[in-house]
């Protein structure tokens, strides 16, 4: 696609914790470098598998991250704009996605190659920094999301999974509470139980697809 300096483009680089931080002219040169793909809703940006070895931004719309499990597919993460793609699949010889994503509306992304991801970190090293520390947050985030499918009960499941993905005391679940089931590897019988338990005890409250979170106690 035609390579452009649109504001929209540098305005989702500079919200990413990639270019965070870095001086705006730069961050408008490195988005004109990258290239735009645009996605309708339903349609994957990356596969399982994809050899491409690219990092994207999302620029609009959202997109659902999955893992492949089985002969299904178990919902990771909902991104929204700003957010990165495509980072476990960079600088490592044969290496593929490991996960899914798919748009879950329409949705526009701007693509770095790798190379060209190279030649930006080697002009700008702050950005070789920011993307080290994005690795490392993403390590204690999915640290976090092993810790909640391993934990020995349902309650604590639950509850470490409301911590990792808590926004201002809330957890959405847009895909409903069957999915959260899902997700979290226990029964829609065992998850409804152990929600009503913690209600009762005030710990969560459910606002139709919201759980609001009074306590949590969840280790770090």
């Amino acid at each position: 696609m035609e390579r452009t300096h649109r504001e929209d483009y540098l305005q989702a680089a500079m919200a990413t914790p990639l270019f965070r931080g870095l001086p705006a002219a730069f961050v408008k040169d490195a988005a004109a470098r990258g290239y735009a793909e645009c996605f309708a809703a339903g349609t994957p940006v990356f596969l399982s598998g994809d050899a491409k070895r690219r990092l994207g931004v999302l620029v609009s719309g959202k997109a659902e991250v999955y893992k492949p499990a089985g002969t299904g597919r178990v919902l990771m993460s909902v991104l929204t704009p700003g957010a990165l793609l495509g980072a476990a699949s960079l600088f490592l010889a044969d290496a593929h996605a490991v996960t899914e994503v798919d748009a879950l509306t329409p949705c526009e992304v701007l693509f770095f190659d790798e190379e060209t991801l190279k030649t930006l970190m080697q002009e700008n090293f702050a950005l070789a920094e920011n993307y080290f520390c994005y690795l490392t947050e993403r390590i204690h985030f999915l640290t976090g999301r092993i810790e909640s499918i391993a934990s020995p009960t349902v309650a604590d499941k639950l509850l470490n999974y409301l911590a990792q993905n808590a926004e201002n005391g809330a957890v959405g679940i847009p895909h409903g509470y069957n999915r959260l089931a899902s997700t979290l590897s226990v029964s829609r019988a065992s998850l409804y139980r152990v929600m009503d338990e913690l209600e009762r005890e005030g710990r969560i409250a459910r606002e139709g697809k919201r759980i609001l979170i009074k306590e949590v106690n969840h280790k770090e």
